[in-house]
């Protein structure tokens, strides 16, 4: 089978959580290493990365834009993806097309229509979730979800918000949950817990990093044994201003012995700290998954989350996290305290965290879409 993935807007094989290399960009690295060992998969980007062929796999950067640029500006370079991609390659050779967030489903709708080959999408993140609903974004997802040949939706809270808000026929929706990488997400036992936090993405207004630091500041009334590490740099068109209220936040909440802001950090480096950490704190307001929290359950880690859509297929709360609407909660206080405090409460935690986290794995997540593409074909 010959596969060609479109991720349009950022490279995913360029660093993640810098510009918009975020959850999307490892999920179609994952995928597409899994799937080229069985079948010839190509990648292509439009974000200026460097090409590489290994084995079955070909990844193709066209070369259009910065990685800095935002992704509202990338929009008008669509027509010179498409129009580049026609001219690199042979594409009536490819027997199934998928393409990751909407911009990618454009191109594949028009290249699906001309050759006829069917095509799969998958959003990453929806236009519902956008401040003062984005009209236009949300039209054309639509668009393209009614032409797909397959909508994969990563949860049944996707699955249902699509099928509500885009109203998606569900029996188009195929529900691919994705999984971890337990070759990189490996715990070392060996290393000393710390009264360390976590707060792990791209510092941008949806994340909610804001919300962090107001529970932060309110659990320092009971605790101030503590350190919160933010990871992660500035993205969007307002990343640094948001960057920027964060650490003016953090003085004067009188924060400053326990923030600090790392920006982008090496899957390696994150690891170092998973091992170190105590609790991941999730703050994200809409997320169609949540792949930072599987990664830190699998590092066992519990999650603390306010996220009440997907996450809640993910958290139980006293197992491997706690899900809670206000992190301003004299429960939330509860939980976090016995985790500093508790050696033999958070080993319990910690170990839920590694079983629940089984279930998730890119092995299974690849043969999902392996059974969709051949039903396809």
């Amino acid at each position: 089978m010959n596969i060609l993935q479109l991720s349009f807007h950022a490279s995913p094989f360029s660093e993640i959580g810098k510009n918009d290399g975020g959850g999307m960009s490892v999920y179609v690295q994952q995928i597409s290493k899994h799937l080229s060992e069985n079948h010839n998969v190509t990648v292509v980007t439009g974000e200026k990365a460097e090409s590489f062929i290994s084995k079955n796999l070909e990844f193709i950067s066209l070369d259009i834009f910065e990685p800095e640029l935002n992704v509202e500006d990338k929009e008008i370079h669509l027509q010179t993806f498409k129009n580049k991609l026609e001219e690199s390659l042979e594409l009536k050779s490819f027997d199934v097309i998928h393409a990751h967030y909407w911009l990618s489903g454009l191109v594949a709708k028009e290249i699906s229509n001309e050759l006829n080959i069917p095509f799969v999408f998958t959003s990453h993140s929806l236009g519902v979730f956008l401040d003062g609903y984005n009209k236009e974004r949300v039209d054309c997802e639509k668009i393209v979800m009614t032409s797909s040949n397959v909508v994969t939706a990563s949860s049944v809270f996707e699955t249902m918000l699509i099928t509500d808000t885009y109203k998606v026929d569900e029996n188009k929706i195929k529900k691919v949950t994705p999984g971890v990488d337990r070759k990189i997400f490996s715990p070392d036992l060996s290393v000393k817990k710390e009264n360390i936090f976590l707060s792990i993405g791209r510092i941008q207004e949806q994340k909610g990093q804001l919300q962090t630091l107001e529970f932060l500041n309110n659990f320092k009334k009971i605790e101030d044994d503590f350190k919160c590490i933010f990871i992660g740099g500035p993205s969007g068109k307002y990343g640094n201003e948001y960057l920027q209220e964060l650490k003016q936040t953090v003085k004067d909440f009188n924060l400053e012995e326990n923030i600090e802001f790392l920006d982008n950090l090496s899957q390696i480096k994150i690891i170092e700290l998973l091992n170190k950490a105590k609790l991941l704190i999730h703050t994200s307001e809409f997320e169609t998954f949540g792949l930072v929290a599987i990664e830190a359950n699998t590092m066992g880690v519990p999650v603390l989350t306010t996220n009440n859509g997907s996450l809640m297929e993910i958290i139980e709360n006293n197992r491997n996290g706690y899900l809670s609407e206000d992190l301003v909660d004299g429960n939330v206080n509860s939980f976090v305290k016995n985790l500093l405090n508790d050696n033999k409460k958070f080993k319990e935690i910690s170990l839920d965290c590694l079983r629940i986290s089984k279930d998730y794995d890119w092995k299974v997540t690849t043969s999902n879409l392996n059974k969709i593409y051949e039903g396809l074909i």
